[in-house]
């Protein structure tokens, strides 16, 4: 069998800053996706089987209802009026609001507003502001207009997280993670890593994306962009449907959630990340970062494959990152484990897709369900595996494997494990 690191893998240590006893405890989550807005609406759709990808739409865009994409259903102005408590003051680009949205949800839902001073937040994106920015672009060499001027100064990825803070009033450390389509997971696994150090007691992690001009002409560009509703895994996969959206977790030390009352949705058991740096944009063939990442989170854990429950892919409907992950998942895991991919739900979300299998995952462990991947009919001949394709109920899910793999090599693999 090929095996492109001999040897390597086991002699890996695991980065610590000074590790404590603490467990990583997931207390509070937050949702916006195609599928719905919060996580009640996302579960109710997601337990329905039904794809939320329709024609794309996107103002002026030559490729308006050629591909599939999912799109979340609340505009700019809709989202603004949602969060009107916080007094938006000007126009900010739309991750921005939907980081606003979905991070405010998970404070809630964690009962922790009043302790903003504790909190770090760590922020994911691909593309930050340029959904809003490229709708000036003609103003550029026109005039330089105030709401030119305005969205300019939001282009950055980092606008996000400085505008977070702001509004939600955190005053601790915060920051931005850009590393393509595992972004949001690396976001978890920073966070969790600042909570095992010491360093943080509450962490503010996830990650926001928009549907843009700029990332549709880039994929095409790519030629990984399918015309039809995507089949995640399937032998004759074409390419990616885009989406959008946003989902944010708030990470706490077991410790201090404790002393305050607060009871566990889950715990990150383990994480692992791992750069290949076989290609610019492709994975390589074998898995080799697939692989890697995945057994980093394994030992990170102290879990054996065996003791993994469902893989929750990051199953792009590509042809490069579906053979590399299904390798790399075979060669680990074998041909008896169960994975799948909602990117037939929700579209590939970019630097959001972590986050959001993340809050879908915990969803699976709470209620005892698995989804099904949807438009799979063969598999992919090299490796033989099926993902779940028919609705699962009553399952006893201890551990979710969560992976994320984006351009540049750079693989990211959580574990959540069931709240005891």
């Amino acid at each position: 069998m090929f095996d492109p690191w001999p040897n390597i893998l086991s002699r890996l240590v695991i980065l610590k800053m000074g590790q404590n006893n603490a467990e990583v405890w997931i207390t509070g989550i937050g949702i916006l996706s195609a599928l719905g807005n919060g996580f009640e609406e996302n579960w109710a759709a997601l337990k329905s089987g039904k794809s939320a990808l329709r024609p794309i739409e996107l103002s002026g865009s030559i490729h308006d209802g050629k591909f599939f994409a999912g799109m979340v259903s609340l505009s700019d102005e809709e989202l603004v009026k949602q969060l009107s408590e916080l007094n938006i003051r000007y126009p900010h680009n739309r991750p921005t609001l939907m980081s606003l949205y979905t991070a405010r949800q998970a404070l809630r839902n964690a009962d922790i507003e009043m302790f903003t001073d504790k909190i770090v937040l760590i922020s994911a994106t691909t593309v930050g502001g340029i959904s809003s920015t490229e709708k000036h672009f003609d103003n550029l060499s026109l005039n330089k207009t105030k709401a030119t001027q305005e969205f300019l100064s939001e282009m950055d990825c980092g606008s996000i997280s400085r505008n977070v803070c702001s509004y939600l009033g955190l005053s601790k450390p915060h920051y931005m993670i850009s590393t393509a389509c595992s972004s949001s997971n690396n976001a978890i696994m920073l966070g969790a890593r600042l909570i095992k150090a010491g360093k943080a007691e509450v962490v503010l992690a996830g990650g926001s994306d928009s549907l843009s001009k700029f990332v549709l002409n880039g994929f095409h560009s790519l030629k990984n962009l399918d015309p039809k509703p995507c089949t995640p895994f399937d032998k004759d996969r074409f390419g990616l449907n885009l989406g959008e959206g946003a989902a944010y977790l708030v990470l706490e030390s077991s410790k201090h959630a404790t002393n305050r009352g607060k009871s566990s949705l889950a715990v990150v058991a383990g994480y692992g990340n791992i750069s290949e740096t076989y290609h610019i944009t492709g994975s390589s063939p074998h898995g080799m970062g697939a692989y890697g990442a995945m057994s980093l989170a394994l030992t990170s854990a102290n879990l054996n494959p065996q003791e993994i429950d469902f893989i929750h892919s990051h199953g792009t409907s590509t042809i490069d990152n579906d053979l590399a992950e299904s390798n790399a998942i075979k060669r680990l895991f074998g041909n008896d484990i169960a994975f799948g991919s909602s990117k037939g739900y929700t579209g590939h979300t970019l630097a959001a897709a972590g986050a959001i299998s993340s809050v879908l995952s915990i969803g699976m462990m709470q209620h005892g369900f698995i989804f099904p991947t949807i438009n799979f009919r063969h598999p992919i001949p090299e490796t033989g595996l099926s993902p779940v394709t028919t609705i699962k109920e009553n399952q006893h899910l201890r551990h979710i494997m969560v992976n994320s793999f984006g351009f540049g090599g750079n693989n990211t693999s959580l574990i959540f494990s069931k709240a005891a």
